[in-house]
């Protein structure tokens, strides 16, 4: 379980901060949207795929694994309004 939370914190860290980047980069781009479907899709299917490989058919590690995105995901919304402050 404990290798399952950290991967979920991984996962988290690669997830939100890949939506962070690209929220950052959407002004910058001529077609916003077009990078915010294919950051969804590449972020999603990391995720996804990850959480398949760390937790496999175990619910106890499928269920750490979503509790390290869910900290991850917490920590980057103070995070994010600390600095938009």
């Amino acid at each position: 379980m404990i290798f399952g939370f950290f991967g979920g914190v991984f996962l988290g860290i690669i997830f939100f901060g890949g939506l962070y980047w690209s929220v950052n980069k959407l002004p910058k781009v001529k077609h916003p949207a077009f990078l915010m479907i294919v950051s969804a899709l590449v972020r999603m299917v990391i995720l996804i795929t990850g959480i398949y490989f760390i937790a496999g058919n175990d619910i106890k590690k499928i269920l750490s694994t979503l509790g390290g995105v869910i900290i991850v995901k917490i920590i980057m919304i103070f995070t994010v309004q600390k600095k938009s402050v």
